[in-house]
């Protein structure tokens, strides 16, 4: 029996902002495909402090997440060299930090993000 993830509204949504906001392109390849890019967790779903923070999610082509997800030891050295030794350890202290994600909160804030994106085309 396969378990499907449930995807959340705000899941969802944040998925749509961050593909938009990295101009739809692979930030490991560089391939860009309009509405063809996934979102990836760095730290997954367990790590709800940093579910949806932007340094924490990468938008990439199908090839490359699915790479990342055969390969976690790629993506850490990836993330790493990417982010740098502090900002990544300081991502990994976010991470391990207990917090309970507010669904409402990040919805409030993706509509007031893609408010001002509407006004300043």
């Amino acid at each position: 029996m396969i378990m499907r993830i449930k995807i959340r509204k705000a899941d969802a949504e944040y998925s749509k902002w961050l593909r938009k906001e990295r101009n739809w392109t692979c930030e490991r390849c560089r391939r860009r495909e309009e509405g063809g890019m996934q979102c990836s967790h760095f730290w997954g779903r367990k790590a709800e402090s940093v579910r949806f923070d932007p340094e924490n999610t990468d938008c990439l082509c199908f090839s490359c997440h699915n790479n990342f997800e055969m390969n976690p030891a790629e993506y850490v050295e990836w993330k790493h060299k990417r982010m740098g030794e502090k900002a990544y350890k300081v991502l990994m202290v976010r991470a391990h930090t207990t917090q309970k994600r507010d669904d409402a909160k990040v919805l409030l804030w993706l509509r007031e993000v893609n408010k001002l994106e509407n006004q300043n085309p």
